[in-house]
Formats: C-alpha cells, structure tokens, sequence
C-alpha cells in the first residue's frame, strides 16, 4: 500500500478541520445564548397612556358597553320583559352597541396581557330596570360633561348627539316603569335658559362662534318660526295653539342668537321675510311631517355648531340639541341613535 492510501494519514490531515468546524460552532452556541440573554433583559412594550380626548371617548364606549349589558340583562326579568318596558330596553342596548360602534370601541393594543394570577370573584347581582335608569341618568350627565369640555369638535358633536340620546332613552323609561326621573343635569351646572357663546361681527373670541356660525342657529329658528305659523293658520283650534307657542318659541331664540351674533337687523342677518313650505298643509298629515322636519332641522344645525365651538363653551348647543330632539318627538318624530346626526340615522339592532 502507497503512503497516500494510508488511512491512519488521511484521518491525521482532517482532524484540524474538524476541530476548526467544532470550534466554530461552540462559538456560535455562545453569541445565541448571549443574545437570548440580551432580549430577556431588554424591558416589555408597554401601553401607551391615553391622552384626554382618548379618555373621553374610551369612557364614552365603556359606558355605552355597560348600559347595553344591563339592559339586556333586566330585559330577562319579570318587570322588564313585559310593556311598555321592553322595547326601551331594547332600544338602550341596541342604541348603545351602535355608539360604542360609532366611537371606535374598545381599544386594543395588541399587546399580551399581563401575567400573573389572578382571584377569582363572584358574578355581580342582575342589573335590575331601576339600575338602568340611574345608569342611563349617570351616564347621560358625564356624556354632558365631556362633550362640553372635550377639545376635539368633531368627538364633542358625537358626544353631544349619544348624551341626547341617552337622555331621551332614561326619559322614556322613566315614563315606562312610572318611576322618577333622575336628574340629567351634570353636578354643579344648569341647564341653560339662553344663548352663552358670544361672537361679534368684527373680532370674535377665539373658542366661540363666529358671527357666521351664529348667523346659522338664528336662520334655522327664524325659518321654523316661520314655518309654525303657517301651520298654526292652517290648523284645528287645538293645532292651533301647539304650532303658534312654539312658532314663538322659535322666533324668540332667532332673536337671542342674532343679538348674540350681533347681527340683527344688519347686512349680515340671514334670515328672510319667507321660507319655501311644502303645499298640502292643509292635511294634518303634512303639517305634522313639516314640524318634524323643522325641528330636526334645528337639531341638525346645534350639533353642528357643537363641533364648530370651542371646549368649554358648548353647553348652551348641546341643550338646544337635546331640546330640538324633544320637540320633535311631539311631532311624532321617532326616537333615533343619534339625534342631530343625520349621516348616522341608524336603526335599533333588536
């Protein structure tokens, strides 16, 4: 056998390399284990804080959350599955699933919860219908609250049309069970009785309206006033007397807005001396289609004005909304999820 068909040799010149490949991935082993240490020591992803206009609409959804929640379940009870109960529980939870829709909903980070155990607890007693409504009147009054005070216009229009919406909903049950109404009025506020925000044709405060904007709650009131009074003229004696009070109402708060505005009676004042009306007021059904659309109209245009005005100085909007969607149920306006916003007219989901 020749030296290089030595076996003994071959194994001799391949030992080094083997040793090297050995080398090499121990090596390895090493920097893997090192940089699994490193991301173990590397500090977890945490939740970013929420900042206010977050706060007003997570608490907006959380509410919305457990008022649907308790209806459904005091739905299930003797009182509550019977009329006229019933169907304002349904429209509490199916009303409020779609503002919680319509906020976003929960928010979800995407990040793991974390560890560590946890107690258990006992299942809280079923909501009773009496817990509704004081959780519809709490609610109601901390909707109020952040839709006045919130920063984002848009978030405030929102929160305005839910706080409305609730509102009407505890009226509603409240008059369903025959129990009292709990206050809606927010702790330490009034309702307001006129018009706050001021504007001035030439240097309008910053967080107010502007004289425009104003200019706009004045047309609409001039233009149901209008309206009224054709209806009133046209009307039975008992007609008569509902069209013409509120065709007052409505022209008084035209003049308090245009004064406000400082507008009335200027080159800028909007309002006319005629508005365009449907024919066939003489049939009770029209006339009371067209009361429904002037007040709706007026609710429209606070709502809008509540996006438009600054934090802090919405409260006198968000009660003309509120008191728009009232008068317009008296004209058989039906109740809807979100009064004064059209682009959202949804139905209840029950």
């Amino acid at each position: 056998m020749s030296a290089d068909e030595n076996p003994a040799g071959h194994r001799d010149h391949a030992r080094p390399a083997r040793v090297a490949v050995r080398a090499l991935a121990a090596a390895v082993t090493v920097l893997t284990l090192a940089a699994c240490g490193l991301r173990v020591e590397t500090p977890p992803p945490v939740e970013p804080s929420p900042d206010a206009v977050e706060q007003v609409r997570a608490r907006t959804v959380a509410d919305s959350l457990a008022l649907s929640a308790a209806a459904s379940a005091a739905a299930l009870l003797p009182d509550g599955a019977v009329e006229p109960v019933a169907p304002v529980l349904a429209d509490v939870t199916g009303f409020s699933d779609q503002h919680a829709d319509q906020l976003g909903g929960v928010y979800v980070s995407g990040l793991p919860a974390p560890s560590g155990s946890t107690t258990a607890t006992s299942a809280p007693p079923t909501p009773s219908v009496a817990d509704v409504l004081d959780e519809l009147a709490a609610a109601t009054r901390t909707a109020l609250t952040d839709a006045d005070a919130v920063t984002d216009g848009p978030l405030a229009r929102l929160v305005a049309s839910v706080a409305t919406s609730r509102g009407e909903l505890a009226t509603r049950l409240a008059q369903a069970t025959g129990a009292e109404l709990p206050s809606l009025v927010p702790d330490g506020t009034t309702a307001p009785t006129a018009p706050t925000p001021t504007a001035d044709s030439t240097a309008p405060e910053a967080d107010a309206l502007s004289a425009t904007e104003v200019g706009v709650l004045a047309l609409v009131h001039d233009e149901a006033g209008y309206g009224f009074e054709v209806i009133a003229a046209k009307s039975s004696a008992e007609r008569r007397a509902t069209a013409s009070a509120t065709a007052a109402a409505h022209r008084a708060r035209s003049e308090d807005w245009a004064a406000a505005a400082g507008i009335d009676g200027s080159a800028q004042d909007p309002r006319r001396a005629s508005y365009t009306l449907p024919a066939g007021l003489d049939d009770p059904a029209v006339a009371t289609a067209l009361g429904r659309t002037l007040e709706t109209a007026v609710a429209d245009a606070y709502a809008n004005a509540v996006a438009q005005a600054g934090a802090g100085n919405r409260t006198a909007l968000v009660e003309g909304l509120r008191r728009a969607t009232v008068d317009a149920a008296v004209w058989g306006a039906t109740p809807v999820p979100f009064p004064g916003l059209p682009e959202r007219a949804q139905q209840p989901t029950g």
